[in-house]
């Protein structure tokens, strides 16, 4: 199995959960960090950097891309070799028999002959063919940009969902060693019957709902994990470290400004391969169409060929049988298609198609495009100011639970709402967590849509 932790300082927990005698909180919560970090890694820190880079390098998407590129490759070079002479050889051999004539006779034949064909003129059909085949590699490269992003995007999600999990992991583990150190604290004050029954029991059931979160919280962490090396193509059994600076960030005022909407878009769209690579099908798309229109064009061809033969068994003087056999011709053939069943209107038909279908997907993709950098840079908007608000209101939440705790200290609150005002902070604990983790998240894929991740 994997063993992650977050290598980063020691952070506040602001987690105030009571005055226990001899109790001191900041100790606990940092016992509370260390016991969710118990799982110590082998091997050197994994960055984002560096797991954006190891998705890049061990993707089998990105294969499969590299693949279809190669294939591309191949395809130039098949188009290519349909303008280059060809020279065939065949060698005959028959066995026959003249049943009904009189006489001996040969029962054996050779014809041995060798051919050459050049086409002098296809109508610039294998020119528009190699120019069409370039423009589908170069949009076949832009392809595998595309995907390498795509996979990037991915592995943005998974890092920044497993942090987050992690933090909230970190709140966890705290929570539980502060609610069993106040179990036991209000274990001796019921043993001394300075508190009810029922305060104990809210206690313990307080234990076992800090512990039930706490599952929850690293089922959350197992799960973010197993994505993250899933997508690092990892095996299971590796172990690696995630170093994370980012958790070290406490306000979006840290981070640097995001850029404009218009400028965000406009930088998008110049840098956005899936459009560079839609725009080349298109031109691609309009090379196949004169291709097809090429059906109905003059082709010339200027062919050779050199064959002789011999009969044996019967027959004597075979070098001189090859020598008289022997003969050669050129030829100049010029195809002229007259009528062709409509084929080549349907294939022109066809690649027109074809080209409209390319022409409406970039466009789709240009709409799709500029739906998600709005998107991003609206949530990004959104994240920072509820990044700032969830501050506060963890600051105004462990103010309300200072409060709380001098008012149960002197039996104005009872224990109940005591809890009540501890959920509370802890709730806005976790929306400062994805506030953060979220404005994070934008922010990098806004610097991926704009290149800067390549």
């Amino acid at each position: 199995m994997y063993k992650f932790s977050i290598l980063k300082n020691e952070r506040n927990q602001n987690i105030r959960l009571g005055h226990l005698k001899g109790m001191n909180y900041k100790k606990a919560v940092v016992l509370g960090i260390f016991a969710s970090a118990s799982l110590v890694f082998a091997d050197g820190p994994w960055t984002l950097s560096a797991c954006l880079k190891q998705a890049k390098e061990k993707s089998l998407k990105l294969e499969s891309a590299k693949i279809r590129e190669q294939k591309a490759d191949v395809s130039i070079e098949q188009a290519k070799v349909a303008n280059y002479p060809t020279v065939s050889a065949s060698i005959g051999n028959s066995l026959y028999d003249s049943p009904f004539r009189d006489g001996p006779q040969d029962h054996y034949r050779l014809n041995a002959s060798i051919s050459a064909s050049y086409t002098l003129w296809d109508g610039g059909t294998t020119k528009l063919s190699i120019q069409a085949n370039e423009l589908n590699k170069e949009a076949t490269r832009l392809s595998t940009k595309e995907t390498e992003r795509s996979i990037q995007e991915s592995v943005l999600n998974a890092y920044m969902n497993l942090l987050a999990a992690i933090e909230k992991l970190h709140t966890a583990d705290a929570s539980v060693e502060l609610a069993k150190a106040e179990f036991e604290h209000y274990n001796t004050l019921f043993e001394a019957g300075s508190i009810t029954k029922k305060d104990l029991t809210q206690s313990q059931a307080n234990v076992l709902q800090k512990e039930a979160a706490q599952l929850s919280a690293q089922l959350s962490v197992n799960t973010s994990k197993t994505t993250l090396r899933q997508l690092l193509e990892l095996p299971e059994s590796a172990e690696f470290e995630i170093s994370a600076p980012e958790s070290d960030i406490k306000t979006p005022d840290e981070l640097s400004a995001i850029p404009s909407l218009d400028a965000l878009q406009k930088t998008a769209t110049d840098n956005h391969p899936g459009l560079k690579s839609d725009s080349l099908s298109i031109q691609a798309a309009k090379k196949n169409t004169e291709i097809a229109g090429k059906g109905k064009s003059v082709k010339v061809s200027l062919g050779a060929n050199a064959s002789t033969g011999l009969q044996a068994w019967e027959s004597g003087k075979y070098g001189s049988q090859i020598k008289n056999g022997y003969s050669h011709s050129i030829s100049l053939n010029i195809n002229i298609p007259i009528v062709d069943g409509g084929a080549t209107e349907n294939k022109v038909l066809q690649a027109q198609l074809s080209e409209t279908e390319n022409m409406v997907a970039l466009k789709e993709l240009a709409k799709s495009l500029e739906n998600n950098i709005e998107k991003l840079y609206l949530n990004a908007l959104s994240a920072d100011m509820q990044w700032k608000a969830a501050i506060l209101q963890v600051e105004a939440e462990n103010e309300a639970l200072l409060v709380a705790e001098e008012q149960h200290n002197v039996g104005s609150l009872t224990y109940t709402d005591l809890l009540s005002q501890k959920n509370r902070l802890e709730s806005a604990q976790s929306t400062l967590t994805n506030a953060k983790y979220t404005s994070l998240l934008a922010r990098h894929l806004l610097d991926l849509y704009q290149g800067k991740l390549d």
